[in-house]
């Protein structure tokens, strides 16, 4: 089977493959252009994170089986591109977590103490004790952004030096959490009370600058930053001016929103800000575990066609499936829903399918129900193979059924969340090939598309209620798409799903609360 190894993957993955029997070309730093042609012949292809598999790039690959990731990230696939062409993705989870955590704490250290600093300046023969006052760990309050794997293990570590620990992250329940003697907080109060900050989320929209002149000014003063995440997630411009003023009392970064890092960076002109150039995870041992681990993988996927590690195999086996496909994108949609109309901790979330074309998806449903929950809530990478372990770790209850066929609905999906402050129950079905309606909210029947901007609220059963909210819609400039009304039977509540052309702002959203006999509206997008 010929296989191509990019990006310097350690030695012993092509060792491992090559003794397999494996076919197998080790090229470096190929252009895009070399990659497309290169790529052709290949059955295998590994790369670890500098090599970025767009979807052009995958366009070209005709004979291309399977992906392998030395390393957990997978950002730098076109994952929608892979399984449209049934290429199987693997990745490496937990095989740098324990190089990547030891990282992040020798940046804690050495933002406390200045150590690469004060190193440098003896170097060049200067000995000054009084310049290089470090502060203490013991006592002190660090906030860890992401209780992921590594921030957990970066938790874990600092403890023994006393910290105390708080952290952010949406997916942990406190009990969880305080089984690790951490204390959970809202991201504002978390900026407030910390002494020291360190990041442990994915890239994403939603954690683009999430920190930035707004929150910095939060922030204690004198307080420290440590980001061996993702690059952008810090906007680097505003932690430059927070720490040329003494705002930001020192930083170190290990990822940046471009590189390698330019040398015009402000950050580089700053003597309180230490940079390493990506090495988290660049140890040996870490090398070697994802190397090895990777090539296992892809043995044992030749020999019995195990799928471990896979992060789309459920997705690349019912991609090529019309049928399936759209039902799956139904209850991906509606865990989405859910995600979005409910605040709070996430407690459970249970799926049921009914019918007999449903019931051996019924699985793959489920998944795509949790991943579409968690994509909105989690902003980590999902997918529908580790989507059900990730709920798991994260304390939220599962739970999957499938029923007959259900009376009123063929091949029904309901979805029904709850979180530490309400619950939420939603029904959609397949109409014809692939038009999607929901169905069900709550103990309204109701018809709808769950597509684009909808506004979802309840309101008393009377006369004036739609005109006054079309009222301030109309005020706003935004058209209205579609109307869906239904009410209870006891005809004193209605439901009501208005599609939109466009988002409203959330002043717009507050004016309509204000309408007396409205409740609890929400803004969606699907």
């Amino acid at each position: 089977m010929k296989t191509l190894i990019l990006d310097n993957i350690e030695k012993k993955c092509g060792e491992i493959l090559r003794q397999e029997g494996f076919e197998v070309i080790e090229k470096q730093k190929l252009s895009k252009d070399e990659l497309k042609s290169e790529i052709r012949d290949y059955e295998v292809v590994l790369v670890r994170s500098a090599t970025k598999l767009t979807g052009d790039i995958l366009e070209c690959a005709n004979k291309l089986k399977l992906i392998g990731r030395a390393g957990a990230g997978v950002d730098n696939i076109d994952l929608d591109a892979a399984t449209r062409k049934g290429i199987i993705v693997m990745n490496t989870p937990g095989g740098n977590t324990i190089s990547a955590a030891e990282h992040t704490c020798a940046m804690i250290l050495a933002v406390a103490r200045l150590l690469p600093q004060a190193h440098a300046e003896l170097k060049q023969g200067i000995w000054d004790k009084k310049k290089w006052l470090g502060r203490e760990l013991e006592g002190k309050t660090l906030a860890v952004v992401g209780l992921g794997k590594i921030g957990r293990e970066v938790a874990l570590r600092m403890q023994a030096f006393g910290m105390h620990i708080i952290a952010f992250d949406p997916m942990v329940s406190q009990e969880m959490a305080s089984k690790l003697d951490i204390q959970l907080l809202p991201l504002e109060e978390l900026w407030r009370k910390a002494d020291f900050i360190t990041i442990h989320t994915p890239y994403s929209e939603a954690t683009r600058n999430l920190i930035c002149a707004e929150t910095l000014a939060l922030m204690k003063p004198g307080v420290r930053i440590i980001n061996c995440a993702r690059g952008g997630i810090i906007n680097e411009q505003d932690l430059a001016e927070a720490v040329a003023s003494g705002k930001v009392a020192a930083a170190a970064l290990d990822v940046f929103e471009v590189e390698p890092l330019l040398p015009d960076n402000p950050l580089l002109k700053l003597e309180n800000v230490i940079v390493t150039p990506h090495i988290a995870a660049s140890t040996v041992e870490a090398q070697e575990k994802v190397a090895i681990q990777i090539a296992q993988q892809i043995v044992e996927w030749k020999k019995t066609g195990a799928l471990v590690g896979a992060v789309n195999a459920t997705t690349v086996e019912l991609a090529q499936k019309t049928e399936v496909k759209v039902h799956l994108a139904l209850a991906e949609k509606l865990g989405a829903m859910c995600a979005q109309l409910l605040d709070g901790t996430p407690k459970s979330i249970t799926i049921t399918s009914y019918g007999d074309f449903l019931r051996k998806f019924s699985e793959a449903i489920s998944a795509a129900a949790l991943k579409g929950l968690l994509d909105e809530i989690q902003h980590r990478e999902i997918n529908y193979i580790n989507v059900f372990a990730m709920a798991s770790d994260l304390g939220l209850a599962v739970h999957h059924q499938h029923e007959k066929e259900h009376p009123d609905y063929q091949n029904l999906i309901v979805v029904e969340y709850e979180t530490s402050e309400a619950k939420k129950r939603l029904g959609g079905v397949v109409l014809g090939a692939k038009d999607m309606r929901v169905v069900i909210y709550d103990h309204f029947i109701c018809e709808f598309k769950p597509e684009g901007y909808i506004l979802i609220y309840t309101n008393d059963d009377k006369p004036g209620v739609m005109a006054r909210v079309g009222a301030r819609l109309l005020r706003a400039s935004i058209n209205i798409a579609n109307i869906s009304l239904s009410r209870n039977e006891e005809k004193t509540k209605a439901l009501t799903a208005i599609c939109l052309d466009e988002a409203i702002s959330p002043v717009t959203l507050k004016r309509i609360s204000e309408v007396e006999g409205v409740y609890s509206p929400r803004l969606i997008k699907v």
